[in-house]
């Protein structure tokens, strides 16, 4: 655990003394040298977990109308700095009447997160996952985020798969859809509610007019579809994380370089007419782009567009590459 976790954890249980104090007085606890609460690591899961499940707060249920699995769902009822003016917070510290969760009631430290994160300003905190396997950050060296990632997991399988020419790319905008960034992906997401996000719902479709993409296409698998559906359900969040990029052990085609491939390039460069007239669908695809040099220019930005387009890889994962093409690019 992080210094500041623990520092931020003893902080709370010494307030567990004092929680009735604070609430039953008209003072509020002194809280300006307490850590940060974070709204995506400390206070999303307790509503995810507590208030957002299946039949209640999930955007679904009998309580569609107070749906709180989003950021924006939840500031709805808060007051930003004010607890006792926040409604939310009241339902959830209320000894009855209507009280939230009705049957199992928020732990004491759990409502204390909640507390304090409003009395900081209830703000939207994104803060990284540590408990990921080792691996080198990404872009930035950010910490490795072990749930459904935006710039990781997410970006790189829209922009191959949906935002190829012809399609939702910046130039052809299909349908007045752009899948090239977060801005513009995010407008097709109903935050925390993937049954109501367009963007969800084509790639589920099983055939029509309405699925994406078209069966001529390369398809999403079913992992791919399932890490949309997640990372919309925690809010479809545009967190930079980390990834796991191992220079050390040996670097393979099957095993390393094919599965980046599959992920981030194959949508647009497979079938009859592939984006550049680059061709990336089989080992000797890729073995004949790597030997003349255009597969790393392109990774690298050397003279030419950088590549994958609006999500360029990591130092890392273009090491990976480089790796693998200067030991002879081999099909192993």
């Amino acid at each position: 655990m992080k210094p500041d976790k623990i520092y931020l954890s003893l902080t709370l249980l010494i307030l567990l003394t004092v929680f009735s104090w604070v609430t039953s007085c008209t003072h509020t606890a002194n809280i300006a040298n307490m850590p940060e609460v974070c709204f995506t690591g400390d206070v999303l899961p307790i509503f995810i977990n507590n208030c957002a499940i299946s039949g209640c707060h999930d955007g679904g249920g009998r309580e569609s109308r107070m749906a709180l699995n989003s950021y924006d769902n939840i500031i709805r009822d808060i007051t930003p700095g004010n607890p006792d003016g926040s409604r939310l917070y009241q339902t959830i510290i209320a000894k009855w009447g209507n009280r939230m969760p009705p049957n199992q009631p928020l732990s004491l430290e759990n409502r204390i997160k909640i507390r304090v994160w409003i009395e900081q300003g209830a703000t939207l905190t994104i803060c990284t996952d540590t408990t990921g396997t080792g691996g080198t950050g990404g872009t930035g060296g950010n910490s490795y985020i072990a749930r459904a990632c935006f710039t990781r997991d997410i970006l790189p399988v829209i922009t191959s798969r949906c935002a190829s020419t012809g399609c939702h790319d910046a130039t052809s905008h299909k349908e007045g859809y752009i899948y090239t960034t977060y801005t513009n992906i995010r407008q097709s997401v109903s935050p925390g509610n993937p049954s109501s996000s367009r963007l969800y719902t084509v790639i589920k479709s099983s055939g029509g007019e309405s699925k994406m993409p078209p069966s001529s296409s390369p398809q999403l698998s079913v992992a791919e579809i399932d890490s949309i559906g997640k990372w919309i359900s925690y809010g479809a969040l545009n967190e930079n994380c980390g990834e796991v990029c191992d220079t050390i052990n040996p670097v393979t085609f099957s095993g390393t370089i094919w599965p980046i491939i599959q992920t981030s390039c194959i949508g647009c460069h497979s079938g009859t007419s592939p984006s550049g007239n680059i061709l990336l669908a089989s080992y000797n695809n890729v073995a004949t782009v790597a030997s003349s040099g255009t597969l790393m220019n392109s990774l690298k930005g050397t003279g030419v567009p950088q590549m994958p387009v609006g999500s360029s890889f990591s130092t890392c994962r273009i090491r990976q590459f480089e790796i693998w093409v200067n030991n002879g690019s081999l099909n192993n």
